[in-house]
């Protein structure tokens, strides 16, 4: 429910206006994809899960926010700015909100309940997938410039949860995570 979806599936209409082609600006999205994926390889193994999890919420939420006021401006020469938003936000799900769940999953439970934990958080994930995808153009259409405004309470929420709630795994035993939980 990050937007990440939204982004993805929409990203040509996104860059309609902003950029001359905006199959450019879709190509531009997946090589940041790309990169930043290669970035979270390297992250995952020396940073906390955590940390990783709280800096990608708080930096996709400023990058929708940022999104939200480009919107409001409408002025062609913050162009380049709507574009980097958007590079912004995809790269810090990629750092966290993308990869760190599915660690976690298998993190938090005793090797008998991971496969059972894991399906359900795949459900969870294509569940939420599926609406992003199917009411995003709705939710657009509604709110206009504030359409991620919705992904900004998200990730908000997120941290707010993360930072009181989601415990360290990395480096942990199950019994330790669960003292901790």
């Amino acid at each position: 429910l990050s937007g990440i979806n939204a982004v993805f599936y929409y990203s040509t209409s996104f860059f309609q206006g902003i950029l001359g082609s905006p199959v450019l600006g879709t190509v531009m999205v997946s090589l940041v994809n790309v990169i930043a994926t290669y970035v979270a390889l390297k992250l995952m193994d020396t940073s906390s899960r955590r940390v990783l999890i709280l800096v990608s919420s708080a930096g996709m939420a400023v990058s929708a926010g940022i999104i939200v006021f480009i919107l409001h401006l409408a002025d062609v020469a913050y162009n380049w700015l709507a574009l980097l938003a958007v590079m912004s936000f995809v790269s810090f799900f990629e750092i966290g909100l993308g990869p760190i769940p599915w660690l976690i999953v298998a993190e938090m439970f005793d090797s008998k309940y991971v496969a059972t934990a894991m399906s359900m958080a795949c459900i969870a994930n294509w569940t939420c997938n599926f609406l992003v995808g199917l009411l995003f153009p709705y939710v657009e259409q509604a709110l206009g410039k504030y359409s991620f405004a919705p992904f900004i309470v998200v990730c908000v929420a997120t941290f707010v949860f993360s930072y009181y709630l989601l415990p360290e795994t990395q480096g942990k035993s199950i019994d330790e995570v669960s003292k901790t939980v």
